[in-house]
């Protein structure tokens, strides 16, 4: 993880490791100019655009003391033939914008309006609970994505509309808080709008003309803005949003409710101006957006594992073995990276308008990567002593993601995306989807002491805890073992049987009853054993709805804009099925039980109703612990 496309495929690809190739032999470093960049990206965006049917991408890099390459790749309109252009077209960051949240919440600190370590409930004006045993949620929580919220999709994308105002958008749509002791480190959209809101009520101004004033006008980046819709003079300037070849380009711009987690849009060459100050203890040009002392302490190292580390929004990371500092971001259309070397001095941003026709996570080109190997070269990391695993490594089960659903139907989206470790007796490590047994598996590469690489350098740390507790940590999520009740290597395949029986029941009966009447066969059941039969049929009829009404749900989620209020009429109709089903469940069973004691009917019958009971009470339990019986429409 679809219920989010884009958020999920991210979870998705975190989890398929794939071998990673050998560490390149040292080798004397390019300089970085403008032509020696040239040579290397080129290369490698004209394979994404002419083999992978690559859309269109910018592709920026800096030096503290100015811009060294800026070039778009392919078209921001591919019908219009419109190229795509490093100061002219925008691109939206996506998450990337929580940089300038993050930003913007220390400059009141400075001022002395906002505390970071205070109850929000102090800003607000509605109320964030805390859970009995819990912390209370404090904006330096909310930077470190450690308010504990879980993942929340409601009204978070719309259609080319004015969004929703911030205030009443996170009032009417809180979600629970899953980890609210602050223990547990997961990733937060609404936990970031959340200070994004407190910046505008301490400021009074609203959140997307305060960034606009404090951020973006001081930087010179006048091909930027939060303002959605896009205004007159820069709407004309955005790039078609166009996912992967087989979707059709989105017909609308992005409006996302969740503004200050993900609504700039801004050209390439801005955000190279961007990160020109970020690099610059938070100067450029004589305009400074915040003192360096408190830049530095939003890129100081917490929550630190070997696979990279948070800090108050920032993310660190190695990339081909060199540390970096930035944060990556994706919207329904939009894949960028912004990064930045603070050793060498140099950053990159990168944008991909879609993924194009891809098979695998290696086929997308990462520009970053490409820099810090033929730029920034430096002896390979030691990985030899790590080729194999112990035998007592533990890591192997399935896991799940801290950034997930569990109060509503989004569970499902959880559930299917599930990983398996599994080692070897040679002490290889591979990972599945926990789901599909029958994949080839991704290899894991083990590069440290409890530490692993998996596709465009991705790396997770195994943190050993007392049996469930172990997990692997990212700089921003946990992937937590998955209890037994949810896992998804029982649950999938008994799901499914339940549902063949469920399917292959309802088609019988009218064959059977044709059958008959072709052969002149009266029926011969009583009038008690026809209405037993009618119930039955009539709890059958109602799963197989749900089901099937359930799955064009998933299916439609690929455009997320659908979950609305206006779908809230149609999901409370599936909770009150689903609820039919559940309770269906009870004379389901009570009829093969009685069938059992009374000896009713043949034996294959008796045994025809004990496979249906033992189905529907499956569903049910499937229903009520996805919450597809659901009870709230706080998604």
């Amino acid at each position: 993880m679809r219920l989010l496309p884009f958020f999920l495929s991210m979870a998705l690809a975190a989890l398929p490791f794939r071998a990673v190739a050998d560490t390149l032999e040292p080798q004397a470093p390019l300089e970085l100019t403008a032509d020696n960049l040239a040579s290397v990206l080129d290369p490698a965006m004209a394979e994404w655009v002419d083999k992978h049917k690559g859309p269109g991408a910018v592709v920026v890099v800096v030096k503290r003391d100015g811009p060294v390459f800026a070039r778009g790749y392919g078209y921001s309109d591919i019908d219009a033939k419109t190229p795509f252009t490093p100061d002219k077209t925008l691109v939206r960051p996506g998450s990337i914008s929580k940089l300038f949240t993050g930003i913007a919440v220390m400059q009141l600190a400075d001022d002395g309006k906002l505390d970071l370590d205070r109850d929000v409930n102090d800003y607000l004006d509605f109320f964030v609970p805390t859970p009995d045993g819990g912390v209370p949620v404090t904006l330096r929580r909310l930077l470190r994505h450690r308010a504990g919220f879980e993942e929340h999709g409601k009204g978070l994308f719309s259609r080319d509309r004015e969004p929703e105002p911030l205030g009443r958008w996170l009032a009417k749509n809180l979600p629970l808080r899953l980890f609210p002791k602050g223990d547990v480190v997961a990733y937060s959209n609404y936990g970031l709008a959340l200070a994004g809101y407190i910046v505008e009520r301490a400021s009074g101004e609203p959140y997307a003309a305060y960034i606009q004033r404090h951020i973006l006008e001081p930087l010179g980046m006048s091909h930027s803005t939060f303002q959605q819709p896009l205004p007159d003079g820069l709407a004309p300037l955005m790039a078609k949003g166009y996912r992967i070849s087989e979707m059709a380009p989105l017909g609308f711009f992005e409006t996302i409710a969740a503004s200050p987690a993900g609504a700039l849009s801004a050209t390439g060459e801005d955000m190279g101006r961007f990160i020109r100050a970020l690099m610059n203890g938070g100067s450029l040009d004589g305009a400074r957006i915040l003192r360096k002392a408190r830049l530095d302490e939003m890129m100081t190292p917490g929550d630190a594992s070997p696979a990279g580390y948070l800090g108050l929004v920032f993310f660190g990371t190695k990339v081909a073995g060199h540390d970096t500092i930035g944060h990556d971001g994706g919207t329904l259309a939009f894949f960028s990276n912004l990064r930045f070397f603070p050793d060498q001095g140099v950053g990159v941003f990168v944008s991909l308008d879609g993924l194009g026709e891809i098979k695998d996570a290696g086929e997308i080109p990462d520009p970053t990567r490409l820099i810090a190997e033929r730029f920034l070269l430096k002896e390979p990391e030691e990985t030899s002593a790590y080729a194999a695993l112990p035998a007592d490594a533990g890591i192997a089960g399935v896991y799940h993601w801290s950034r997930r659903g569990e109060s509503s139907f989004t569970r499902l989206s959880d559930l299917f995306s599930e990983g398996e470790v599994r080692v070897d007796r040679d002490g290889a490590a591979k990972l599945f989807p926990a789901i599909w047994p029958f994949a080839e598996g991704k290899t894991v590469k083990r590069v440290g002491n409890n530490l692993y690489e998996g596709p465009r350098g991705m790396r997770a740390a195994y943190v050993s805890g007392n049996g469930s507790d172990s997990y692997f940590a990212t700089p921003a999520m946990q992937a937590q073992r998955a209890p037994w009740s949810l896992d998804v290597r029982w649950i999938a395949p008994a799901f499914l049987a339940s549902a063949i029986v469920v399917v292959a029941t309802l088609a019988a009966w009218p064959i059977a009853a044709l059958w008959r009447r072709w052969r002149k066969r009266p029926n011969t059941q009583d009038a008690g054993e026809r209405r037993e039969r009618l119930v039955v049929r009539l709890v059958l009829a109602v799963d197989a709805v749900v089901i099937f009404a359930s799955s064009i749900l998933f299916v439609l989620s690929q455009d997320p804009t659908i979950f609305n209020e206006t779908l809230d009429p149609l999901v409370l109709g599936l909770y009150a099925l689903a609820w039919l089903g559940v309770f269906g469940a009870i004379p389901t069973a009570w009829i093969a039980a009685r069938a059992w004691i009374k000896h009713s009917g043949g034996r294959w019958s008796r045994v025809h109703r004990s496979l249906i009971a033992a189905s529907t009470v499956m569903i049910a339990w499937f229903f009520v612990t996805l919450h597809i019986a659901g009870t709230t429409l706080n998604y």
